[in-house]
């Protein structure tokens, strides 16, 4: 008898939840809830990279909104998903908008078949707490990074699992919904042979605290300076005291 496939869920999501759901992941990072926070990421991964050329993975594209990003900047990118549908509508999106450094593929992140140190850097934007086998997800990471290689990881750390949300999409979707966090990422990261990691604030997190939508509220030029003092050391205080979930780690090989 022929076991069930535990990866279903994510092989099926795309096809199940439709062409609007599919246009609005193409609308990212502004169709999303968490805009600034994507926007505010997505700038520490480009300042991460440096100037292009280099090579690039993204590791759970989804429909390749962010690989598309990378691509245009300017990087070698090869975006991976496990959902047939999802590459197809990248791989549309792809050639709508002329883009030949970039490469769709249909593969499973936890046992990619790409040449041993072949990537630059390696990205999980929010898709590695969707694994079924984590470990073997970073050791495959490592073994495609080149000497040196990056790896960047941005997930929802712990309690995730156990949101409304996340409930429902495990319910609906068969999907996986896990707590990631990123002392597990860590510690598993160096069970893949990592040799060093750096835990970074979140830039949406500083930015956050300095640049308010409160400042029109003050009734002065001195009261407006007083506001922004507080929001830098508000800034300050995060970055000396960094919450596990206002945070992302970025490993090396």
């Amino acid at each position: 008898m022929a076991q069930p496939d535990p990866k279903q869920g994510e092989r099926e999501y795309y096809a199940r939840v439709g062409d609007a759901e599919i246009k609005r992941a193409f609308g990212k990072p502004f169709t999303d809830r968490k805009c600034e926070w994507d926007l505010g990421n997505i700038t520490a991964i480009f300042h991460l990279l440096g100037e292009p050329p280099a090579r690039v993975a993204e590791l759970g594209c989804g429909v390749g909104w962010l690989s598309i990003m990378l691509a245009r900047r300017g990087f070698d990118v090869v975006g991976v998903d496990i959902s047939p549908d999802a590459i197809a509508a990248g791989r549309q999106q792809r050639d709508a908008l002329n883009l030949p450094r970039l490469d769709f593929q249909v593969a499973d992140y936890e046992s990619l078949e790409a040449e041993d140190a072949s990537f630059d850097a390696a990205i999980f934007f929010s898709s590695l707490h969707h694994a079924e086998d984590e470990a073997g997800a970073l050791r495959n990471a490592y073994r495609i990074l080149k000497p040196d290689g990056m790896l960047i990881a941005f997930e929802p750390g712990s309690g995730h699992g156990g949101t409304e949300s996340s409930r429902k999409a495990v319910e609906e979707f068969g999907v996986h919904e896990k707590d990631m966090p990123i002392a597990k990422i860590i510690s598993l990261g160096q069970q893949a042979g990592f040799r060093r990691h750096l835990r970074l604030p979140e830039p949406w997190d500083f930015l956050r605290t300095i640049y308010r939508p409160s400042y029109r509220k003050a009734t002065s030029s001195c009261d407006l300076r007083n506001r922004f003092r507080l929001g830098v050391l508000r800034a300050f205080r995060r970055f000396f005291f960094q919450r596990e979930d206002q945070s992302f780690v970025v490993l090396w090989k």
